[in-house]
């Protein structure tokens, strides 16, 4: 399996590059412009009032496209994935874009139904976990099956507090969970195929698994920060009253929707893609990380605009160009970031 560069622009192994390139150079200021000016924001108590909602988004698409600009420029070069070859109808001339269709027909379902389209999203990916495990059963490790178990059960032990106070439903809440080991292992076995990401842990480097979780959660320490002055994540955690929590059930939706909508969908629709690019890599990478982050954005609250642009293409698209140009755990890391900062906030306003 491929790893990923795992490199960071605020990692102090970049020595004099960090300021050689424009990239890292754009990526810094804007980390720090943006950390600084919300932070100042948090310290006026902006977070309740609405105010200067508007120079938060666009920090936040600053920052965003600073930080997809950065990826894009780093890691392992795009023309080193290897090609994939077509799912069915291998000797057919146009085989390979019977994937492109019905990617393209499912997202313009998605567009048009709404939470329905989400749904059926979700459906079709528990289908296809199941459908590449019996495919690919050979191939499946001893090791992503313990790996897949241990990590339900931390998504379990991390999303009971918020499950018994209501904050989530039964179906969502077990519906994420008990799918987190099959997806986990497809997802990695999808990683093996198309060399697009990379899972540390299933590479058996636990402590660049760790550096990559922790790289990932400083680089969208901004991003968390803003999530936390919009008001997110809402008025109704007033149960979180101890401080350990906020540490905790961040790690149940960075592990869950990160093996769902990065893990297993970037990598899905991907693989599916590739095929009729043989000679372009980046096009399936970008159709697949866009078709990732307007389903991850549809699937929540809010609305529609705000679901699709915001949480879509604000929070879903950084998190799924960093899964794709680094690892799976720079995702849940970025996830956890985002998830945790707010939710401290709620702890020290209660």
């Amino acid at each position: 399996m491929l790893n990923q560069s795992t490199g960071s622009t605020l990692t102090p192994t970049s020595g004099g590059q960090l300021w050689s390139a424009p990239h890292r150079l754009v990526l810094t200021i804007m980390w720090l412009v943006t950390t600084v000016t919300i932070i100042t924001m948090l310290l006026l108590n902006v977070r309740d009032t609405g105010r200067y909602s508007e120079v938060c988004y666009i920090l936040q698409a600053s920052y965003v496209a600073a930080l997809i600009w950065y990826l894009s420029r780093s890691g392992t070069p795009t023309s080193q994935l290897p090609k994939v070859r077509p799912l069915v109808l291998q000797k057919w001339r146009y085989s390979v874009w019977i994937p492109v269709l019905v990617i393209a027909i499912i997202f313009i379902l998605i567009l048009t139904a709404m939470s329905d389209g989400d749904l059926g999203i979700l459906l079709l990916l528990i289908v296809a976990t199941w459908w590449i495990l019996l495919a690919w059963h050979r191939q499946v490790q001893i090791r992503s099956v313990i790996q897949g178990l241990a990590l339900a059960l931390i998504v379990y032990l991390a999303g009971l507090p918020m499950f018994n106070n209501g904050s989530i439903s039964e179906i969502a809440f077990y519906g994420l969970l008990i799918n987190v080991p099959p997806m986990y292992i497809a997802g990695g076995l999808l990683v093996h195929r198309t060399r697009l990401g990379g899972v540390q842990l299933l590479d058996k480097r636990y402590w660049q698994a760790l550096r990559s979780f922790f790289w990932g959660c400083l680089l969208f320490v901004p991003l968390g920060l803003i999530n936390a002055a919009v008001v997110s994540p809402g008025p109704n955690m007033t149960w979180v009253s101890e401080w350990w929590i906020p540490f905790t059930i961040p790690w149940f939706s960075a592990i869950a929707e990160e093996t769902w909508f990065r893990l297993l969908l970037v990598g899905l629709c991907y693989f599916t893609l590739r095929p009729a690019f043989p000679s372009r890599p980046a096009v399936p990478m970008i159709i697949a990380v866009l078709f990732s982050a307007i389903t991850f954005g549809l699937g929540h609250g809010g609305t529609y605009l705000e679901r699709f642009l915001v949480t879509g293409l604000l929070y879903g698209l950084p998190m799924a160009v960093v899964f794709a140009r680094r690892d799976w755990e720079h995702a849940v890391g970025a996830h956890f970031m985002i998830n945790m900062i707010p939710t401290l906030m709620v702890f020290l306003g209660t």
